[in-house]
């Protein structure tokens, strides 16, 4: 087998820290050519030292000459900024991992797909305001998308090579750390709490929309554009022990599920290796002791973002998506930079899915193939979801 190139953006992540992981272990197996962080510069020298890529970028112009310095191979190009993630999306690999957060892993994202063979995709927020375009770039450059993720990884699977019609999919969740709190108690928590994922080991953004359930919202609207599926037929389940990863129930009365640990190396591995088979040397599930699985309905009337998201979906608008994940990414800053309360969370994004609309008044720009409106559109969002917390809070 020749050596799969491999470039990383959001290396020092967890997907990025879990793809090294698996490259470490199988070092003969690849070429690692690009390394992206956001900040943490300490970690990215190391792995620049460790797999000598052909390019790193980091964040902030004034880490330049710290991170040329420490880099031992003086082949490897440094670059920063916004620009130097195109330049690094410049780059040819075979596999792609797109773990970026948020809307600023969009731009690399649709310039990779114009030059790599397969993208592994682990954000979201992308999929949410700019899923159309990312299908149809993909589509137009015969690249195929893999989901990074362990419940739409899980889905892939059982629907690959399926030919039997869907009836429903269901997506799992743990229900974060405050799964059965009253409101009164939900006043009362705090930001270390909200991080803390019982089953999950995740960065600070993901584990607060698993806290407010947004992340499986979010992950609704993923999959209706991964597997172009009605978001009717999309269904979330509480799974409080996060082995079933999904279910699909098929028209001919069939279920499949996939199960496995709580661990996200098997679904990074699967997508970077597919349509490879590989052995896993993980430790298996053993299917002897799975004696206590359950499964429950959720009232989405009751959790919120749930309610919002089916709400934004009945609107068939790309503008309110687009503004749903913005809002929702200042919201959570904010939360975790301790400005706002937990349940002021959702009620802002609430907020902000109506204001920032009246703020747009008859500007049409519910073009969902325009880079340019999307990224004008989520600048928008952001700019007057920002001004609603200093006028409320």
């Amino acid at each position: 087998m020749n050596k799969l190139s491999i470039s990383i953006f959001g290396a020092t992540g967890s997907v990025g820290s879990t793809t090294v992981k698996i490259i470490r272990n199988n070092p003969e197996k690849f070429n690692v050519k690009v390394l992206t962080a956001y900040t943490n510069i300490s970690k990215l020298i190391k792995l620049a030292n460790e797999l000598n890529p052909e390019i790193i970028c980091f964040s902030n112009n004034k880490d330049l000459q710290t991170v040329k310095d420490g880099v031992k191979n003086k082949k490897t190009k440094c670059v920063f900024g916004s620009d130097g993630l195109i330049e690094c999306a410049h780059v040819k690999s075979d596999v792609v991992i797109a773990g970026i957060v948020g809307l600023a892993g969009l731009k690399p994202l649709i310039e990779s797909i114009k030059r790599s063979k397969k993208i592994c995709i682990a954000n979201k927020e992308c999929f949410v305001s700019a899923g159309s375009l990312i299908m149809s770039e993909a589509l137009k450059n015969n690249v195929k998308i893999l989901p990074l993720d362990s419940e739409h990884s899980a889905i892939f699977q059982l629907l690959e090579n399926n030919n039997n019609e869907v009836e429903k999919i269901y997506l799992t969740a743990s229900g974060g750390p405050f799964y059965g709190f009253s409101k009164k108690q939900l006043l009362n928590v705090k930001t270390q709490d909200a991080i803390q994922n019982p089953n999950w080991k995740m960065g600070k953004k993901i584990s607060v929309d698993s806290a407010t359930l947004m992340n499986k919202g979010l992950e609704i609207i993923e999959a209706k554009h991964l597997f172009n599926i009605d978001e009717n037929k999309i269904k979330v389940l509480i799974h409080r022990q996060s082995i079933a990863h999904g279910v699909v129930s098929f028209k001919n009365n069939t279920i499949l599920g996939a199960f496995g640990r709580p661990d996200m190396t098997h679904p990074i591995k699967y997508a970077i290796y597919w349509p490879e088979y590989y052995v896993d040397s993980l430790q298996a599930l053993d299917i002897e002791s799975l004696n206590n699985l359950t499964f429950e309905n959720i009232n989405e009337d009751q959790f919120h973002a749930l309610r919002l998201v089916r709400s934004v979906l009945k609107q068939n608008s790309e503008d309110a998506k687009i503004i749903l994940n913005s809002s929702n990414e200042v919201a959570v800053k904010a939360f975790l930079d301790k400005k706002i309360d937990f349940l002021d969370i959702l009620v802002l994004v609430e907020e902000a899915l109506e204001y920032v609309s009246k703020s747009l008044g008859n500007m049409d720009l519910n073009n969902n193939d325009n880079l340019d409106n999307i990224l004008y559109l989520d600048n928008v969002a952001r700019i007057k979801t920002e001004e609603l917390i200093k006028q409320r809070f």
